[in-house]
């Protein structure tokens, strides 16, 4: 984590927003924890042929009888139960009614150190469950634990009968892993026509082959002192199965790594450090990601900053984007506040646009420089307009108050049909449009001149 942190604060400070929220802080508050007590998160779903079923029907699948869930949160330190309970009563009361708070609150009960809450179907509804879910809130020496889900499986949970080996990839992978992800593969699906229609190629044939014995999927993160630890175990129904997709996986990865060696190659290091095994059942692929590979992945997906490619700097490469020198396409939408925009109506005025998204890191990054180098020009001659991505306005109106953009013209873009038409493969993406509405410079990714280099673009623009 802290690897990322220093290379990426934005992982850190959206924690920082999970951790400061209204919500969160209040609970927190009133069961006399911080956010730093939380020690372990676990939540299974069991039911994936349910899901299948339903999902024909258009609706979702009802718990307990299609689907099967169980929550807990292991806490250090001791929870205040009684005002717990007491602040979801009220809560329950303000959406739903007395009425309903009544049936909830007269099936609490306490046994020992462990005090229970259950959740009858008629609160949920018979169209959301068909059994009653029940919270239990358990002291356990310096721990305390938050338990919900349908009533056996807390009962076993809370006996530590919980039939873990469900899973067979759970005991099979690190035990001193920190975050885990597992799956179990309906057979059924490997009988779905189109692992099938490959047979006439030997390859994809082979491939959909040594699949098809797959029957479980996990993924675990282990953090060590200066690298992350990733390992990917998959369980097949035999040994047979394990060793013929291992046969596969090793050709592949032994293909690629002889691609790295090759000069010249823009093949990842990393490659060349990932190992395969097959033992009995399992197939293992493992990798130790170090600093430089959070480098060399960065280098992958953005723009480097100032090498020459083939010969020529970024500015040249962006300055050969198909777009340049070509009349920009109309727009026509909506602006965050509800306005209509049009693009043809603001001719005479030089026009930045920047494609754009709030999950994006580097989106965020530019953002700021960017409206810091085309503020200092009149708003009559030079106008910026962020492009959101596909965004809902809630989600874009947040970002904006959090990060006191306010101010800032939003374009929503929600089919992303404005960005099609720009040629945006990949955000962020900037492109400068002249007073005759012809596009001039493009930029993609974030380089930290990136706000001096659109000043000069604009300034020149305007004594043309």
């Amino acid at each position: 984590y802290q690897l990322l942190e220093e290379r990426y604060p934005l992982i850190s400070k959206g924690i920082d927003e999970v951790e400061s929220e209204e919500g969160l802080q209040e609970i927190l508050k009133i069961v006399g924890l911080e956010f730093d007590d939380l020690e372990s998160f676990s939540l299974t779903v069991e039911g994936l042929e349910g899901i299948s079923k339903v999902h024909e029907l258009g609706r979702a699948p009802k718990i307990g009888s299609e689907l099967d869930l169980l929550l807990k949160i292991r806490f250090k330190g001791k929870i205040n139960k009684h005002d717990l309970i007491s602040f979801m009563l009220e809560e329950l009361e303000k959406e739903k009614g007395k009425e309903q708070r009544d049936l909830v609150e007269k099936t609490k009960r306490t046994d020992g150190n462990t005090s229970y809450l259950t959740i009858p179907v008629e609160v949920m509804g018979h169209k959301a469950s068909s059994s009653d879910l029940l919270m239990a809130i358990n002291k356990d020496g310096n721990h305390s634990e938050l338990i919900v889900g349908i009533l056996g499986k807390v009962e076993e949970a809370l006996e530590g009968k919980l039939k873990q080996d469900a899973l067979t990839c759970l005991n099979a992978m690190s035990q001193k892993r920190q975050v885990t992800l597992a799956m179990k593969v309906d057979p059924a699906l490997w009988e779905r026509p189109e692992f099938g229609a490959y047979q006439q190629n030997p390859l994809l044939a082979g491939l959909a082959n040594s699949v098809k014995g797959t029957r479980e999927v996990g993924i675990s993160i282990s953090f060590l002192k200066e690298s992350l630890g990733i390992e990917i175990c998959v369980n097949c129904k035999d040994a047979q199965s394990a060793l013929g997709l291992w046969t596969v996986a090793q050709g592949g990865l032994g293909m690629a790594q002889l691609a790295t060696a090759q000069e010249g190659s823009d093949a990842l290091s990393i490659l060349n450090r990932v190992k395969t095994q097959a033992i009995d059942k399992n197939v293992f692929v493992r990798v130790e990601v170090l600093p430089e590979d959070l480098e060399e992945f960065e280098s992958k997906l953005m723009p480097p900053s100032s090498r020459s490619n083939g010969g020529r700097t970024l500015a040249e490469n962006e300055e050969m984007d198909p777009l340049v020198g070509k009349k920009a396409p109309e727009i026509q939408a909506k602006s965050l506040k509800g306005q209509d925009f049009k693009l043809s109506d603001q001719k005479g005025k030089i026009i930045v646009l920047d494609f754009w998204a709030t999950w994006c890191g580097p989106c965020v990054r530019a953002l700021p420089e960017l409206v810091k180098a085309t503020s200092s020009f009149n708003k009559n001659k030079v106008s910026f307009l962020a492009v959101n991505q596909g965004e809902s306005k809630k989600v874009i109106s947040k970002f904006l108050k959090k990060e006191k953009l306010k101010s800032l013209t939003v374009l929503l873009d929600e089919t992303q049909k404005i960005g099609e038409d720009f040629n945006v493969k990949g955000i962020p993406k900037t492109v400068v449009l002249d007073q005759n509405g012809i596009i001039r410079h493009v930029h993609v990714g974030f380089s930290s001149d990136i706000g001096n280099r659109l000043k000069g673009e604009i300034d020149k623009l305007l004594t043309e």
